[in-house]
């Protein structure tokens, strides 16, 4: 399948103190890409635990790539690709686990499909509760979707639904893209070209949201998604983010760089006044509970909502 001398599949992982996964996370890589020839490529953001060492212990043949301080996610993954030599491309969370020809099973897809797409597999938790793989894009409806799921979480969904995608049980292979939806970076498969001719990942989101963004720069030219519901994925979501407490401002920031890049006036209007409300909710959420760490780094987030606060939809790298 691939070209000579040169692996099919490059699987690009990016790293912040995920030494308790990257095991098994690469482990499971080679499972589930039988037959294939690949490249992994770990780029790590400043950890400061022992995950360089873990990984040569164990996989040797892994190229590295250490930065020394957290340069963010997407900028993470742009690294990472820009080593990649392989026909088709994977980011992959470190918090994940692929099942057993997984990978084999997308890039068989991407074969048989002639135009440029991007794939996922379908996702479940570690419980076996199923994990939203494919999203439905931000949208002025959204701000009535998580009402709307909750009235709805147990039921089972005949079709997915525009705005519903969160809570689809991925039963079938769908196009994301017809519903207003994106694959989501937790496991994201393409060929390597793609990516790169649409530019990567917009660097400007530090942690969040670059996902949403490539899939809507994809929608608008013409291109669509699909989630291969028969390659599956186990991700533990949220468990390298749980050791960062800036998560909730990376967040924050990154949701209103994507309202300013892509939404209209009105809607910019709308959603900024929703987004920030929440905001305050957490806050005072927050104080009650007596963290006051979190309440000034979510008062700072509150700081990003002012058109006059200077740069205030691009985070810098930041090391803790």
């Amino acid at each position: 399948m691939g070209v000579k001398n040169l692996p099919d599949l490059s699987v690009v992982i990016v790293t912040y103190k995920s030494e308790d996964f990257i095991s098994r996370c690469i482990g499971s890589i080679y499972q589930a890409a039988q037959g294939l020839t690949l490249e992994i490529i770990i780029v790590d953001n400043g950890s400061e635990d022992n995950i360089l060492d873990v990984v040569r212990a164990q996989f040797p043949d892994a190229i590295m790539i250490k930065n020394r301080r957290n340069e963010g996610f997407a900028r993470g993954v742009n690294q990472g690709v820009n080593s990649a030599t392989g026909r088709y491309l994977c980011i992959l969370n470190p918090d994940t686990e692929l099942s057993p020809g997984a990978l084999r099973i997308l890039l068989d897809f991407l074969e048989k499909y002639a135009a440029d797409c991007v794939v996922g597999p379908r996702t479940v938790d570690e419980f076996g509760k199923p994990q939203p793989i494919c999203r439905s894009l931000p949208h002025i409806i959204n701000i009535i979707k998580y009402p709307i799921s909750l009235l709805l979480r147990g039921r089972r969904l005949k079709k997915p639904r525009r705005f519903l995608l969160d809570i689809w049980n991925q039963s079938e292979t769908i196009d994301p893209i017809k519903y207003n939806g994106y694959i989501t970076g937790a496991c994201l498969v393409t060929r390597l070209d793609f990516f790169k001719k649409m530019g990567g990942f917009d660097e400007r989101y530090f942690l969040y949201f670059e996902d949403a963004d490539f899939g809507q720069r994809i929608a608008r030219r013409g291109y669509h998604a699909f989630l291969i519901s028969e390659a599956s994925m186990t991700h533990f979501a949220g468990k390298s983010a749980y050791h960062n407490p800036l998560t909730k401002r990376y967040f924050v920031e990154a949701y209103l760089h994507y309202i300013q890049k892509h939404f209209s006036f009105s809607h910019r209007v709308v959603y900024k006044t929703c987004l920030f409300f929440i905001v305050v909710g957490w806050t005072l959420r927050t104080w009650l509970r007596g963290d006051g760490n979190q309440v000034g780094i979510l008062l700072e987030s509150l700081k990003s909502f002012n058109p006059y606060w200077p740069d205030h939809y691009v985070l810098p790298p930041k090391t803790s």
